[in-house]
């Protein structure tokens, strides 16, 4: 590239290779100084028709990206160039310049309480992975009732610990919603569900003859997936009488189902993941985990630990809920405003 271009900041820059995927931003101050080449086309604001601030919304609307997309003839990737010429002359309804102000100005405490509880999220994440490394490291012990020293943690075999058993079969045809009975499939656990499972997401009509209904307590790790390690993730199924569907190995009668999932997924997951077998497919048994070596507390200190991070688990959630709800906030008010 023989020519390079000084990016200033409150510049707006779209990358005319991948501008129908929205490479279009406003340069911060961060960028100020900056050089791009001509793929990299910069315009200023006319501020007394647009200002950068409101403008940062018009780049998020879904139809101003839509019109990104249909002036990027040509095919798949870098073959798709966005047409200058066609870019200048899109056509975009703007409030007057106070009221601009006060729409940017509006969306940006919106944005803030966005960062705010996305930080907070990532800080309470944080948290609980070292808290979780420390408590399995036994740096970080609990007390008893009356501020006494819990014994010391016991190894045994998985199988001293557990019975092992497997689900039964649900088809996908089989989830129905509005379904008599609760059911886990085997998938759900690596894309829904913490260590302590509270609430299940889907249901089924199937006869309860052909299902495998849970306790209250039971532990389910996966059968079979495509990655070990990620297969490897252990769950406890808080209630009975939820049907566990095939592929899902249950393990029944831990002191404590909760604790016992949070330190197989912490402290063991190497060491589960290792015992799968297969290419493509990989697959867990029962039989491969019972010699499993454990290192557990006493009862009552694991119902300490595991109220700990289950309590830590439901601020977490609270705080993506709440993410989720200001983002889906936020993406109302665009629509409304560029209707």
């Amino acid at each position: 590239m023989e020519t390079l271009y000084e990016v200033h900041r409150n510049d707006l820059i779209v990358n005319i290779t991948f501008a129908w995927e929205g490479a279009i931003a406003i340069a911060r101050m961060d960028d100020h100084g900056g050089l791009v080449s001509h793929r990299f086309p910069t315009y200023t604001f006319k501020r007394e028709k647009v200002i950068h601030e409101f403008f940062e919304y018009v780049i998020e609307d879904r139809r101003f990206r839509k019109t990104l997309d249909l002036i990027s003839p040509g095919g798949a990737g870098r073959n798709r160039v966005l047409s200058k010429k066609d870019f200048q002359k899109i056509k975009h309804r703007f409030p007057t310049i106070p009221e601009q102000r006060k729409i940017a100005e509006f969306l940006g405490a919106v944005d803030t309480k966005i960062a705010q509880l996305a930080r907070k999220k990532t800080l309470l994440e944080h948290y609980k992975k070292g808290c979780v490394q420390q408590i399995f490291n036994k740096e970080i012990r609990f007390k008893d009732e009356n501020g006494q020293d819990f014994p010391d943690w016991e190894e045994k075999r998985l199988e001293e610990v557990v019975n092992f058993s497997k689900g039964k079969g649900i088809s996908k045809a089989d989830i129905t919603e509005g379904g008599v009975t609760p059911c886990i499939r085997y998938g759900e656990i690596y894309t829904v569900y913490r260590e302590h499972i509270t609430a299940v997401q889907s249901a089924t009509n199937a006869a309860s003859s052909a299902l495998y209904l849970s306790q209250p307590g039971d532990v389910i790790i996966p059968a079979s997936g495509e990655d070990p390690l990620d297969m490897a993730r252990a769950c406890c199924v808080e209630d009975d009488g939820i049907a566990l569907g095939g592929d899902i190995n249950v393990l029944r009668g831990a002191p404590n189902g909760v604790f016992l999932a949070y330190y197989l997924n912490n402290a063991k997951r190497k060491d589960i993941a290792s015992y799968a077998q297969g290419n493509s497919v990989v697959h867990l048994y029962a039989s491969q985990m019972r010699n499993l070596r454990v290192s557990l507390p006493h009862p009552a200190e694991q119902r300490k630990i595991a109220d700990f991070l289950s309590a830590l688990d439901v601020k977490i959630d609270l705080a993506g809920m709440l993410l989720q709800e200001v983002r889906r906030f936020k993406t109302g008010l665009l629509q409304q405003m560029f209707v």
